[in-house]
């Protein structure tokens, strides 16, 4: 998760960001896609520090809730995948967005 997290501050303003700022977009539209944009960083280096707490505490609630964010992301970018692309991984984040709550999974499994 700290790595997406990393990617997705450095290598997307860039590649998604910079195309949306430069189009000719009423403000308002601009702005919302960057309160998006900083709403996904921000759940990204929160889900990071959840997934870092657990590695010296416990926390069944916080847990599900990370999981399940991150378990919705996955079903948004496979939704739109296929929707829009017919494809699987015209978007492939949903790929870690389904790997990591997997592993958490299992480390609760296996600590349990």
């Amino acid at each position: 998760m700290g790595l997406t997290t990393v990617v997705h501050l450095f290598a997307g303003p860039p590649e998604i960001m910079s195309p949306i700022l430069q189009a000719n977009l009423r403000p308002v539209i601009r702005a919302i896609a960057m309160v998006v944009w900083h709403v996904a960083k921000l759940l990204l280096a929160l889900m990071t520090f959840g997934i870092a707490y657990f590695t010296k505490f416990r926390n069944a609630g916080l847990s599900l809730f990370i999981i399940l964010i991150q378990l919705s992301f996955a079903g948004l970018f496979l939704w739109y995948n296929i929707t829009l692309f017919s494809v699987l991984f015209a978007l492939p984040q949903w790929t870690v967005f389904l790997i990591v709550p997997v592993l958490m999974d299992y480390a609760q499994l296996k600590d349990a």
